[in-house]
C-alpha cells in the first residue's frame, strides 16, 4: 500500500473514533470504562492483584504508599480451566490472601464495564472454549466474587475488575499522567486503548475496524476463519494470521518452500540469505506494520497530542524491524504528533493495581 492509501484509511479510522466518542454508530465498539475517582485502598493497606486469563495466572500482594504502589510478593502458575463459576470461585478462595480486604482483578475475557459503588467492575459477556464460566456469564464478576466470600467465610472483600487491555493502559499511570498515555496489543491479537479524560478509559476493540479494502490474502483468511466478517483488520495484522499471508503469497509466486506454521518463522525468512524469500517475509511484516501504524497515527490525531503507547505483544517488540517500521510510518502519516513506545515490567499487575490504588 502506498502512503496515500494509508492516509485515506487513517482518516476513516479517525472518523470512526469521533463517531464512537459521540455515541454514534461505528465499527469500533469504543467501550467506555468509568474509573474510580478516589483510591479504594488506604495508605499502607495490603491488597491483592489477580491476573486471570491465558495459560498462566499471576497473583501479587501490593501496597499503596504515599509515593507509589509497591509489589510485596509475586507468584504465577498454570491456570486451570474454568468451566463454571464455582471453579473460578474455588480457585480464588485458594489463592487470595486471608489478610486482604481489597482485590483488583485483571480478567482477560469479554466484559461490559459497569461502575459499581464508585469502582470499576464488569458483566461477563462470554467465556471461551476452555473457560466457559457456566453460571457466571451475564453476571457482574466482582460482585459475584464479593458475595462468594461473604457466604463462604463471612468475609467482606471489595473487588474491582477490568479486562487486560484497560489494565495495560492503566499501568502507564505508574510513571506518567493520563493525558500522555495510550496502549496497544500487537501480538497474537490486536487492540488499542486510550483515555478520553482523566476518569474515562476507552477499550477500542480495535480488531473490529473494517473501513478498508481487504487484501486478497485477507479475504481468503477471513472466509476460512471461524468468524467470517469479524475482526478484519486483525486478520491483516496479528500473529495469529500473518503466517497465512506469507504462505498464500509464496504459493502465488510458485516458491518451492514448505508452508510455515507460525508467524515467528517469518522472522527467520526475513533474515534468510535467499533474497526472494527474505523480500517476501519483509513485505509480509511491513503489510502488518502499516495497518498498526494507521491505528497509532489515528489515535495521535484523535487525541491531538504526543502520546506514549504502552505496548504488549511479541510481534511488535520482537518482529524483524517491526517496531522501527511502525515508527517510521507513523511519523510519515502524522508528522505533527510524536509516538513513543514503552514496555512496563509486570504491566498486568500494576495496571490492575491502579483500579484500586
Amino acid at each position: 500500500m502506498d502512503i496515500d492509501t494509508l492516509q485515506s484509511i487513517k482518516l476513516r479510522f479517525i472518523q470512526e473514533l469521533f463517531h464512537g466518542k459521540q455515541s454514534q454508530k461505528t465499527c469500533l465498539p469504543f467501550i467506555r470504562h468509568q474509573l474510580s475517582e478516589h483510591s479504594i485502598t488506604d495508605t499502607d493497606e495490603l491488597f491483592q492483584v489477580m491476573v486471570v486469563g491465558g495459560s498462566f495466572y499471576q497473583k501479587a500482594l501490593m501496597k499503596k504508599t504515599t509515593e507509589a504502589i509497591e509489589m510485596i510478593s509475586h507468584n504465577e502458575g498454570t491456570q486451570p480451566p474454568f468451566l463454571s463459576e464455582q471453579a473460578l470461585m474455588d480457585f480464588l478462595y485458594e489463592h487470595v490472601d486471608p489478610q486482604v480486604k481489597t482485590i483488583a482483578l485483571n480478567f482477560a475475557y469479554p466484559m461490559m464495564p459497569i461502575n459499581r459503588e464508585g469502582r470499576l467492575d464488569g458483566k461477563l459477556v462470554s467465556g471461551s472454549k476452555e473457560n466457559t464460566f457456566e453460571g457466571l456469564v451475564g453476571q457482574v464478576v466482582g460482585r459475584q466474587i464479593e458475595e462468594f466470600f461473604e457466604k463462604k467465610c463471612a468475609r467482606k472483600v471489595n473487588v474491582s475488575a477490568a479486562n487486560d487491555t484497560i489494565c495495560l493502559l492503566l499501568s502507564g499511570l505508574m510513571t506518567q499522567p493520563w493525558e500522555n498515555l495510550a496502549a496497544g496489543v500487537v501480538g497474537t491479537g490486536l487492540n488499542f486503548a486510550l483515555f478520553l479524560d482523566e476518569f474515562t478509559a476507552i477499550n477500542l476493540e480495535a480488531a473490529e475496524f473494517n473501513k478498508f479494502e481487504q487484501s486478497d490474502a485477507g479475504k481468503i483468511i477471513d472466509q476460512a476463519s471461524v468468524a467470517p466478517g469479524s475482526a478484519l483488520i486483525e486478520k491483516e495484522v496479528s500473529g495469529a494470521y500473518l503466517y497465512h499471508h506469507f504462505n498464500i503469497a509464496a504459493d502465488k509466486l510458485h516458491f518451492n518452500v514448505e508452508k510455515i506454521t507460525s508467524t515467528k518463522e517469518i522472522d527467520d525468512y526475513a533474515k534468510n540469505a535467499n533474497h526472494e524469500l527474505s523480500l517476501l517475509a519483509k513485505k509480509t511484516l511491513r503489510h502488518s506494520a502499516a495497518f498498526t501504524a494507521i491505528q497509532i497515527a489515528g489515535i495521535l490525531e484523535f487525541c491531538n497530542r504526543d502520546l506514549t503507547f504502552i505496548m504488549q505483544g511479541s510481534l511488535f517488540w520482537k518482529g524483524y524491524q517491526y517496531k522501527e517500521t511502525v515508527a517510521e510510518l507513523v511519523k510519515e502519516l502524522t508528522p505533527s504528533h510524536h509516538a513513543t513506545f514503552k514496555q512496563i515490567e509486570h504491566s498486568d499487575l500494576y495496571g490492575a493495581a491502579k483500579l484500586v490504588g
